[in-house]
């Protein structure tokens, strides 16, 4: 090789030297530029072998084949069975891709669904428990780090619609129950007005403590016990003082009633709930707002008004984070899978609002309080609203007739028809009916007037039942009605009890023939005895419930209650009678 040539490979050579070691004083830089947008994630594992943490730190760019293979072994041990190994796995994949939406839920659905189901349900607490952890993770971590991925709103948006809002694991009541206990001391009273004061509130407990009298306040506070020192946790031990005083020393719930009336314990009620939406549910009260003035249950005699909408329910949660997802990650124009599943999350929670949307509670000695779940009628405008919605959206989309959306859309005129009927509302049944007339005029269901449609509905219902059957659902109707006069739901107590009378007389008027009853049916008074007898008799409902209705009816209603009870000497009599020869017969 000649000297010039040997002279320009080492030139270029130091040249190179040269550019790399300019190259690494500006990789701080870089870096530093790097971590500031948000585009760094090489955390160290924690608690992880020592093998597995000296990979991911000396593989570099390599991490993505660590992570292929966690992923791999992750989903071989959940397929396994082996629920907990799968989720510390998942646990170290979330720290070294918090970027890969799809662990994220796969974290989540894990500890929601396989984890939980995994304690008896005896033990519903452990249950509760790993529910909690799964929507907490996509809700605390998962979407903060990845904002933009609806799949992450779905799957958080379903496990408060179908993991706590259904009925399909065993302890779904005590799911429901603990929710609506934590929500209920936030959102009181429900209304608009409280809602305003909520978003109005100071963000951080420094602008509430520079006020001198709220200072003064948390100061005597402090002086009773001292886990009122902490200000990380200020908020949440006053809200436990608020609901649960026992829990603290006397003389914090004295401080709390020197305080009671003044403005400065108002402001700081307001501020405490407004925080604990804020940090702990992670819940926005202009968003909140937003969504009951879009969702909430409508005025009948202004259709603008709207009321809050019952955030004690699981499915009012799903309705937030899907619909947060559908503003923040959708695609417009586009027919995405994803997003139509959280559409449908959206105006399938609006239903069961509507369907199972008012929340009992009542307490019981010695055990957990009981929860009962009811139709609320209200709801009904806005689920059909946002039902017509989506159909006319994905109509547009899909270029023809969405049959799902179009057949549910349907069966909801169709039930909504028979529920406000039954609870005695006739004339919104009528509009209702005639909405499902003109949406779908090929639907020869829909050619009869309305009663002739609602007792054809009946009359098919009944054909194929025995008379034990009908006597059980004319008594289930007139037990569902006992309920709702027993915690003053009376309109509704009203619709059921007519509804069972309507169903009583067109199961009569099918066994006729030539004016002779075929089939011995009771006696509808003797019905309503029986289903007032079954209702105070049922352990279903705490013991208090029903002697409140025993209470309310001698009270307000004393010529139903003579009625019972001469209903009630009549079957006594006609039991001893059968009782008498039953034991004569016995003797022969």
């Amino acid at each position: 090789m000649r000297l010039r040539d040997t002279l320009i490979i080492i030139l270029c050579f130091a040249f190179g030297l040269g550019l790399l070691f300019g190259a690494s004083t500006r990789l701080d830089t870089i870096h530093t530029a790097r971590e500031q947008m948000g585009l760094v994630s090489n955390t160290a594992l924690e608690n992880a072998p020592p093998s597995l943490a000296f990979a991911t730190v000396a593989m570099g760019a390599f991490r993505g084949l660590v992570v292929d293979i966690l992923w791999m072994r992750a989903d071989k041990l959940k397929e396994e069975g082996q629920f907990f190994d799968a989720k510390q796995l998942a646990d170290w994949i979330t720290t070294l891709q918090p970027r890969f939406a799809a662990v994220w839920d796969f974290q989540a659905w894990n500890m929601a669904y396989n984890i939980s189901v995994a304690m008896p349900a005896s033990q519903w607490q452990e249950r509760w428990r790993w529910v909690k952890n799964g929507y907490e993770l996509l809700r605390d971590k998962g979407i903060e780090q990845n904002p933009k991925s609806i799949l992450l709103y779905r799957s958080l948006a379903w496990i408060f619609q179908h993991k706590m809002g259904s009925i399909t694991d065993d302890c779904h009541k005590h799911y429901k129950r603990e929710l609506a206990l934590s929500m209920r001391p936030l959102l009181s009273p429900n209304t608009n007005e409280h809602f305003a004061d909520l978003i109005a509130a100071p963000q951080d407990i420094s602008e509430m403590l520079a006020d001198e009298e709220t200072a003064k306040f948390i100061s005597q506070l402090q002086e009773t016990d001292p886990v009122f020192e902490d200000k990380r946790k200020l908020v949440a031990n006053y809200i436990a003082l608020r609901i649960f005083p026992s829990r603290f020393a006397p003389q914090s719930h004295e401080v709390i009633n020197r305080f009671r009336g003044s403005e400065t314990l108002e402001n700081f009620d307001i501020f405490a709930k407004s925080y604990a939406l804020r940090n702990e549910w992670k819940l926005d009260p202009a968003y909140m707002q937003k969504l009951n003035g879009l969702y909430g249950p409508i005025n009948n005699s202004d259709p603008n008004d709207r009321s809050p909408l019952n955030w004690e329910h699981p499915v009012t949660h799903a309705i937030y984070w899907a619909n947060l997802g559908l503003e923040k990650a959708s695609k417009p124009g586009e027919y995405v899978v994803d997003e139509k599943n959280t559409d449908r999350i959206v105006f399938h929670s609006l239903q069961t609002l509507y369907q199972k949307g008012k929340i009992f509670i009542y307490p019981v000695p010695d055990r957990e309080p009981s929860l009962f779940l009811r139709p609320d009628l209200t709801m009904f405008d806005s689920c059909e609203m946002l039902w017509k919605q989506k159909w006319d959206k994905y109509k547009a989309l899909d270029r023809s007739n969405p049959k799902g959306i179009s057949t549910g859309y349907r069966n909801l005129l169709k039930s909504a028809v028979a529920l406000f009927y039954q609870a005695g509302h006739v004339e919104k049944a009528g509009q209702i009916y005639l909405k499902a007339r003109r949406l779908f005029p090929d639907r020869k269901e829909f050619d009869d007037p309305m009663i002739v449609f609602i007792k054809k509905s009946i009359a098919d219902d009944l054909k194929s039942i025995t008379i034990s059957e009908a006597t059980e659902l004319i008594m289930m109707s007139l037990h569902e009605g006992y309920f709702r006069f027993a915690v003053h739901d009376d309109d509704e107590a009203a619709g059921r009890e007519k509804w069972a009378k309507q169903v009583y007389d067109i199961y009569q008027a099918q066994y006729l023939d030539e004016g002779v009853l075929r089939i011995d049916i009771p006696r509808y008074s003797m019905l309503k005895y029986l289903a007032f007898i079954s209702f105070l008799n049922d352990e279903y409902y705490p013991e208090n419930l029903r002697k409140n209705l025993l209470g309310r009816v001698k009270v307000e209603q004393p010529d139903l209650f003579e009625k019972l009870m001469k209903e009630e000497q009549f079957f006594t009599e006609r039991s001893e009678k059968a009782a008498d020869r039953q034991e004569g017969a016995s003797f022969k």
